[in-house]
């Protein structure tokens, strides 16, 4: 005996383990899967790129560059180099008595340089740069706005598979219940078919007993079309074939439910609250940079090449040139004043936001626990609701099969049960909706 007992146990514990790691591993998958969290996933990856291409602006930039022209025509400038020396090379011959100083004609320089190069290899230094600060700063608090916005909808995908398989299961067990009550009103009416022909009742309760039949086969298709309907949507969070088969966690649906609901959390840990702070890290970082307007932009650069009329790279081509760069904007016409007056309206309104979040948050926390605790105590009644409504149909049935109670009492008895079964089905479904609306309120679900 006490082996036996043992047995249960573990079977019992065993049981309980395994259903519980049912829609655990499905919750597993659903966040493993999920395309639009994939999506969320994406835009948080390429925040975090964005950062560090905004760090990677304080390092020095290298770039190398060359450039061949070619020109014909354009303007032109005429040097009368002819017209100032000819006569002054003429009076020197005649002194000299020789031809050592020729004539030269006047010249025309084109400005567009023809067959001329430039080459060169260019590094810049930012060292002192307020909108490279301000880049920076605004891509860090972006990943952490990109963080929570992954880290709400995974939270929300957990509640919404929960949910999804609570319904798949709920849609299930009205298809037993509906099932049940075929076999009833069949069996009902097979009962009525005998008494008519015992001649003990009339062709009546046969057809009474048909509409049954006919309403509870109508019951069920509903109920069957209502258990692909959930399935489809269950395995379409977790990104899967629609028609893909679910495992079945019975203990859900059939088990006791626990008075005590998901453990509470604190407000401050809600990352709708981290994501509008890193809003105002952004708001505060604008207004830190219209602020600064008055500070001026710094950078330093190196060149070294080789530039000259043909393609040489020798020593007469070879140059190196270095310079600091600074740029100051003076005035504006106020225009930076108007964008600080902006950026401190923006943060108070976040500020608002963020108390009234807060609020919010507050009232949803609290009314997911009393939603919970009423779907327990209605829950409570509809058991008992449930436990009577058999109870009179199994005496109302004895009654009936005896001859001492008339068929629409049956009848009636066994369409209460059958309400009472899925009522407290629907019941049970709200305490598990509940519970998954207050484990999201209170944030409490362990990734």
């Amino acid at each position: 005996m006490p082996k036996r007992i043992f047995f249960l146990l573990l079977t019992a514990i065993a049981t309980r383990v395994s259903a519980q790691t049912v829609l655990d591993a499905y919750i597993r998958i659903g966040l493993d899967s999920n395309l639009a969290l994939h999506q969320r996933n994406f835009d948080w990856q390429r925040a975090g790129l964005d950062l560090k291409r905004a760090r990677s602006l304080f390092y020095p930039q290298a770039g190398f560059s060359s450039q061949y022209t070619l020109a014909n025509g354009g303007r032109t400038q005429a040097i009368p180099v002819g017209d100032l020396l000819n006569n002054v090379y003429s009076t020197l011959n005649q002194l000299t008595a020789s031809n050592k100083f020729p004539q030269v004609s006047n010249q025309s320089i084109q400005f567009l340089p023809n067959d001329f190069h430039d080459t060169k290899l260019e590094v810049s230094l930012p060292i002192l740069n307020t909108d490279l600060l301000h880049n920076k700063e605004v891509s860090d608090a972006t990943v952490n706005v990109r963080r929570a916005d992954y880290e709400v909808y995974r939270r929300d995908l957990v509640r919404s598979i929960r949910q999804a398989y609570y319904q798949y299961l709920q849609a299930g067990k009205a298809v037993e219940i509906y099932t049940a009550a075929l076999v009833l009103v069949k069996e009902n009416r097979r009962v009525s078919e005998k008494f008519v022909e015992n001649r003990i009742a009339t062709r009546e309760i046969v057809l009474r007993s048909q509409a049954q039949v006919s309403q509870v086969e109508s019951s069920l298709i509903e109920a069957e079309n209502d258990r692909l309907n959930a399935a489809a949507y269950f395995n379409f969070l977790l990104n899967r074939s629609l028609d893909y088969p679910i495992d079945t966690d019975s203990s859900l649906v059939n088990e006791p439910t626990q008075a005590n609901g998901p453990a509470s959390g604190a407000i401050t840990n809600r990352e709708e609250l981290s994501r509008l702070k890193s809003y105002q890290r952004i708001l505060q970082s604008n207004l830190k940079w219209d602020r600064n307007y008055l500070i001026p932009t710094l950078s330093a650069f190196y060149d070294i090449g080789y530039q000259g009329f043909g393609i040489h790279l020798n020593s007469t081509q070879f140059y190196q040139l270095g310079g600091i760069q600074l740029n100051w904007t003076l005035f504006k016409a106020n225009d930076n004043k108007y964008k600080i007056r902006q950026a401190q309206i923006d943060i108070d309104a976040v500020d608002e936001q963020y108390r009234q979040l807060t609020q919010q948050l507050t009232l949803e926390q609290q009314t997911a626990a009393n939603n919970y605790r009423s779907a327990l105590q209605a829950l409570r009644a509809l058991a008992d609701e449930t436990g009577s409504a058999r109870e009179a149909y199994r005496l109302a049935e004895r009654r009936y099969n005896e001859g001492q109670a008339l068929q629409v009492e049956l009848i009636d008895a066994r369409t209460q049960m059958t309400n009472a079964e899925i009522r407290y089905s629907l019941g049970r479904l709200a305490v598990l909706n509940r519970a998954a609306d207050l484990e999201r309120a209170n944030a409490t679900y362990k990734f």
